[in-house]
Parts: structure tokens; sequence; C-alpha cells
């Protein structure tokens, strides 16, 4: 396992795991263009209580920097083929929170901030006054959806204690005993993987090319993309309450059922003459329930430890076959020996993006990510009456550079939230909003449901 190592002064590094440089490829493929795609956007919609209130942005700019200090790996950059680290001394830590931190008295969400959001050489943190929304972003190679509201659930613990002293005055030095190890380096994959190991990783690569005749929704061609917008949409508790109870009938769960409830919608806003085409998409694990302690926790959440393969289903299959397919795909979940190729599969990955043919027709499916119950990775209130927090809305998306949009389920507060996000260039906001639209009406009609 390649652990960081003291490279000069106050520097450390590591070689760049193989499943942080296939994500990293796609993230750098919007630098040309001042962006970063897939980039992870989280906000949370906060009631600030008591006293705290009065004092949220600077109490914030303080646990900012101690979060740091509990996560360091937020602040790691690339450097050549490795991750850097440095221990900053109290004026890089001052510089640091001056570059990565913000008040925006202008925005008037989150949402405005996303839509043109600019790579970032560290995780970022913003406060939208207005909106009274944090909002968390990164590179994606430096976390994922489950590790990023770990983060600021963390970053949350910290705002409320009443005592949060100057961060600079931590033992800066100790933080380097957690950064976090790649997906390789945390499950002791080998380095040379045996033939069976091979065979696998590569089994796992050619499910990509199903991604080939696949189906995607119309969209305007465009030489530059535009900013990332996403098109959300709420169900309330009672309805949400009603799909728990249904699909605990049919025995599938409410992933699976919307994960076909997609796939019907990428069909059923298709062109004519590709409403027959199969429908390919990612099947997404989080890896960390597979990791030994305490790389399984939240102790690394600014790790990126999730995998996934392509899986397609056809248009001529029903609903509730395709629902129990991807269902059985899900509960199933990850073997060890999928684990012990996972080396071998994320560098065959990084090797098919830089000799992708350039001619290469664009993907405009819309694909699909869940992010299960938020409350398993953030506590819906912290603190206390006097001088406390609660986090009224979660939301999240990724940044998008191509006509390719990707459909977010989560469930917070005991309501399911669906939220695709694309890029303005090549849809229209009106189509896009009609899809979580399409999504809700296929997965109630095949659950039989009314919303009344």
């Amino acid at each position: 396992m390649a652990s960081w190592q003291k490279a000069f002064g106050n520097e450390f590094s590591r070689p760049i795991g193989e499943n942080e440089t296939f994500i990293k490829l796609i993230g750098d493929s919007g630098h040309s263009l001042g962006r970063e795609h897939w980039a992870i956007n989280v906000a949370v919609a906060l009631t600030l209580k008591g006293q705290l209130a009065s004092e949220f942005p600077s109490q914030l700019r303080k646990a900012w920097g101690h979060l740091r200090f509990q996560h360091p790996s937020i602040a790691t950059y690339p450097k050549g083929g490795d991750l850097a680290y440095n221990i900053p001394s109290s004026a890089d830590l001052g510089e640091w929170i001056g570059h990565t931190f913000r008040v925006d008295d202008d925005a008037e969400s989150a949402s405005q901030v996303i839509r043109n959001a600019k790579p970032n050489p560290s995780a970022a943190l913003t406060f939208v006054t207005k909106s009274g929304e944090l909002l968390g972003n990164t590179a994606h190679w430096r976390t994922d959806g489950i590790g990023f509201p770990m983060l600021l659930d963390a970053l949350l613990k910290l705002v409320v204690k009443v005592d949060l002293g100057d961060p600079a005055s931590l033992s800066w030095g100790e933080e380097i005993g957690r950064l976090a190890p790649s997906i390789e380096g945390a499950a002791g994959i080998p380095e040379h993987p045996n033939e069976e190991q091979k065979a696998l990783g590569q089994s796992c690569l050619a499910t990509f090319g199903l991604v080939e005749g696949a189906v995607g929704i119309p969209f305007t061609s465009a030489t530059t993309p535009g900013g990332t917008l996403s098109a959300r949409m709420k169900f309330s508790k009672l309805l949400t309450r009603r799909i728990v109870d249904a699909k605990k009938e049919l025995q599938i769960s409410v992933t699976s059922a919307v994960h076909a409830s997609v796939a019907f919608a990428n069909w059923k806003l298709a062109d004519q003459n590709r409403k027959t085409q199969h429908y390919t998409s990612t099947v997404r694990f989080n890896m960390r329930s597979y990791l030994p302690e305490p790389f399984s926790g939240p102790k690394y959440a600014s790790g990126l430890y999730t995998s996934g393969w392509m899986e397609k289903v056809e248009s001529t299959d029903t609903w509730e076959k395709i629902a129990s397919h991807y269902n059985a795909i899900y509960q199933k979940g990850i073997s060890k020996k999928y684990l012990e190729a996972h080396r071998e599969y994320a560098k065959g990955l990084g090797d098919m993006l830089r000799n992708l043919p350039r001619d290469l027709p664009q993907a405009s499916d819309v694909d699909i990510s869940s992010i299960g119950i938020v409350e398993n990775l953030m506590k819906r209130s912290h603190g206390s009456d006097s001088w406390g927090i609660d986090v009224t809305d979660m939301s999240l998306a990724v940044n998008i550079l191509t006509p390719q949009a990707v459909f977010f389920v989560w469930t917070f507060q005991d309501q399911l939230n669906l939220n695709v996000a694309y890029n303005e260039a090549y849809h229209s906001e009106a189509q896009m909003q009609g899809f979580p639209n399409l999504v809700k009406s296929i997965l109630l009609d095949n659950f039989q449901l009314k919303e009344s």
C-alpha cells in the first residue's frame, strides 16, 4: 500500500491511485474551458438558532480551518503523478482559508454559484447569505457523493462548539496521519494482479462497450458548454411513505424502482428513431462498507471510495422486469474478488479515456446516482436552541459539461428527492424540468399510486 511519505520540507505525497486517476481524467477534461467536469456540489439549507446566528460567518471560518485539521485530504492537490499535501504555517493556513472560504452576499442561491463554478485547487466552501445555504465544492477525485455530506456533517459539529479556538493553534503536523489513502491502498489491493484479477478487471472494463448504440435524449449541438443547472423535485412525506410501502410489496428497493423509471423516461423522451435502443447506465456502489476500519466510516470521508460498472436493459422489457434486474444487482453488491480486481479495472478505465476516438458520438442519456438516506451521513440538527443549527434541506449534484445528464436520488427528512444536473448549452430548462416529473409519473404508475 502506497502511504503518504515526506517529500521535502513540509510537503508530503503519495502516488495518485488508479481510481482517482480515472475520475481526475474526467474532471480535467473541462480545464481547457476553465471548468471542472463532475465536480461535486453539496448544498445544505440552514436555520441558525440563538446567538450563533449573529456570529455564524466568523465561527464557520474557524470551523473550516479545524475541518482541514480533521480531514486534511480536502487540501491535497495534484503534483505530477502524485497527490501532495503541505503542513501549513499560521500564515499558510490563513491564506488557504482566505482562498477556499467565502461569504457570498450577492448570489440568490447556491444554484447560482454552481452555475458557473470554476476549478478550485482545494475543496471550497461558500456561505450564501440570501438563501442561508452552505455550499461545498470539490473536484470529484478528492471524495464522492457519500463522503461529502459526511464532511459537511463534521463541519457543522465543529461550528456548534461554543469554545472553538483559533485553528492556527492546533498541532499542525499531526494531521498527516489522517491523510486518506487511495481505495487501492485502503482495501490492500495487490499492486500486481494475478491472471484471475486481470480477467475480472477486463470484464468490468468491457461493460463500457454497452454505451455504443444506447438511447439518449435530444440535445442542442453547441460548440461550448454553458453553465450547470439542476431540475429538482421533492416528494411529500405521505407520498414517500406510500412509495416505501409499495416497494416492499414488490420486494424492490426505492433506488431500483427509480432507476427503472429513469430508463423509461430516457425512452419516452428519445427521438422516434432511437426509442428501441437499449438503455445503458451506471450501477454505483459505496465501497466503504467493504473496507476495514477506520476507512469504512466518516473518519475518511475525504477519500474517493465509490465504484461501478455499466449495465444495459432493453426497451422491450417491462418496468417490473427492469426494476427487479437492477434490484438483484444492488442487493448482491460487490464481491471481494471485484475489490481485488479494482486496480486493474480502474487502470483500464484510465487507459480507455486517454485513447478515446476523436469522432466518438456524444452520449446524451440521463445516468443515475443514488445517495440513499441522507441521515445516515448527516444529522438533521446540531447544538442547542441557544447555539445551534437545523439542517432543513440538502441537495447534491455534479458540474456537467456534456450533453449527458446525471439524475440523483436521495431521501432526507422522510422525503424522496429527485434532482437532474445538466448543462444549459445542450438542454433547455423546460426539457429538463420535465424530466423529474416524468420519472415521478412512471414511478407512481408502476406502483399503482396517485399523488392525492
